[in-house]
């Protein structure tokens, strides 16, 4: 199957971008579309901190499918995964492109299959 994109980018200069989330100080800065019109991903832009991210990708049918955040273009704090039941897959904590912490994974049933815990560094620690 062949999928056709096309990138709608909004640049944030000296004005502001609708899309803009009161609650976090969010701005829509790129949305990314299949030809048929669904989303593909969302690049949102901070404005105290312009090097800082917010990504959301989508599946097909428009769930949601994934959330991180990056600083700098290096995954830096929590990434979340869903299923396309809308189920939570995944979350944990990134900086600087390694896994720390805590990360749990799940079933799409939603129930917990398993927890790891990752060090500074990325690599798993149990």
């Amino acid at each position: 199957m062949l999928c056709h994109f096309f990138l709608l980018l909004f640049v944030t200069g000296g004005s502001a971008c609708t899309g803009q989330d009161e609650h976090n100080n969010e701005l829509l800065r790129q949305v990314m579309r299949e030809e048929n019109g669904h989303i593909r991903w969302k690049v949102y832009g901070f404005r105290d901190d312009p090097y800082k991210e917010k990504v959301e990708i989508y599946y097909g049918n428009g769930k949601l499918k994934e959330v991180y955040f990056r600083k700098a273009g290096r995954m830096e704090g929590i990434r979340t995964v869903f299923f396309d039941n809308g189920n939570l897959s995944e979350s944990g904590n990134w900086h600087e492109d390694n896994r720390v912490g805590e990360f749990r994974y799940y079933q799409q049933n939603g129930h917990l299959e398993c927890v790891q815990h990752f060090g500074l560094i990325g690599e798993s620690v149990e």
